[in-house]
């Protein structure tokens, strides 16, 4: 079997953690789940996603939790790449039109392939990040005054919590999967770089996602302000 036609283990991928888990199945007419590409097309869903999360936050400030909503939604597809190029040197293929997701009342949505294909880590890359992500952060961008460059560091983020968590599954250093090529993809290289530290690699963005301005918020670890001097 080739590397193209290597079906994706659903079970082992979900049980890495709840960000990596991927389902099959749903079609438009199952209750609860919505199709990933109503929140590029359909501008009133994209306003209730992001209405809710900042409902969640207790902020009114809209480009923040656009940010943080792109940044979760990023943080679970390229969980589900990361995880699979890891397990099986393949990938489901993520455009919008091929999910279905359901929101949960707290933690990660429901995520569902209908139908499940498994391409190329290659072509995988290409389909989450050109057919998926770009669009969906020029559809915020439309609603939300928030930079380009913001929401790229947000899928950064994304990307490098992912290897991190996934490496830990794995019992191995982030490096080993840093060795990989579709770990490191061009179009987020500008927006951050990993750096040596005590226990090995860390993420450093360039940008900031905005949590520390929340009453009740932070800094995030990999936060671009950890490297400003005073």
């Amino acid at each position: 079997m080739s590397r193209r036609q290597r079906a994706i283990p659903l079970r082992e991928l979900g049980d890495i953690g709840p960000f990596f888990a991927l389902s099959t199945g749903p079609t438009d007419s199952c209750p609860g789940w919505r199709r990933a590409s109503a929140l590029i097309g359909d501008a009133e869903v994209l306003r209730g996603a992001v209405d809710g999360v900042a409902a969640r936050l207790g902020s009114g400030t809209r480009w923040i939790a656009a940010s943080l909503f792109y940044q979760a939604w990023a943080a679970q597809l390229t969980s589900v790449y990361a995880g699979s190029a890891a397990l099986c040197g393949a990938v489901p293929d993520l455009r919008a039109d091929r999910l279905f997701y359901r929101p949960g009342r707290s933690g990660p949505a429901e995520l569902a392939a209908t139908p499940l294909e498994t391409v190329s880590v290659e072509a995988g890359w290409r389909h989450l990040h050109d057919d998926h992500l770009v669009p969906l952060a020029d559809a915020i961008r439309r609603q939300v005054r928030i930079g380009r460059y913001l929401l790229l560091g947000n899928e950064a983020s994304a990307l490098a919590g992912s290897l991190t968590v996934l490496a830990s599954a794995r019992g191995e250093p982030v490096r080993e999967l840093l060795g990989h090529a579709w770990a490191r993809p061009a179009e987020v290289a500008p927006a951050g770089r990993w750096m040596s530290a005590p226990g090995g690699l860390r993420f450093a963005r360039t940008t900031c996602c905005g949590y520390e301005l929340l009453d009740g918020g932070g800094r995030c670890g990999d936060c671009a302000l950890n490297w400003l001097r005073p």
